[in-house]
């Protein structure tokens, strides 16, 4: 059984679909359980944020990274920009990997932007 520390760097977004006046995005990652979720920062007023936050789990054999953007509004809920679903298999052998995570809207019918991200794996 593998067994490690995941590092997850959530770098960057680009061509995020404008949902109110201004863009306000933040990133939600997590791997097994939803109720475990990591949260970037927001930034503010923009459809290009640049994160550049880190985040580290504990990992054994999970298989798929979970990912969401959304948009934050002060007056109404949060509302979302986009959701993946990544398989992180590879990772536990190539140790690192970058890229760029096209986000399906709510429906899946089209890409409501991408989101740069690089995987790191540290074998115990």
């Amino acid at each position: 059984m593998t067994k490690g520390i995941l590092a997850i760097h959530v770098v960057e977004g680009k061509d995020f679909k404008k949902m109110d006046n201004w863009g306000d995005p933040y990133v939600e990652v997590w791997l097994d359980n939803p109720s475990h979720k990591s949260k970037t920062d927001v930034r503010k007023n923009t459809r290009t944020p640049v994160w550049d936050k880190k985040f580290y789990y504990n990992v054994s054999h999970q298989s798929e990274l979970h990912v969401t953007v959304m948009d934050e509004d002060i007056i109404s809920s949060n509302e979302l920009v986009g959701t993946a679903t990544i398989d992180i298999s590879d990772i536990y052998k190539d140790n690192y990997k970058e890229m760029w995570v096209s986000l399906p809207d709510v429906k899946g019918k089209h890409r409501d932007g991408k989101l740069r991200l690089i995987l790191e794996y540290f074998p115990k």
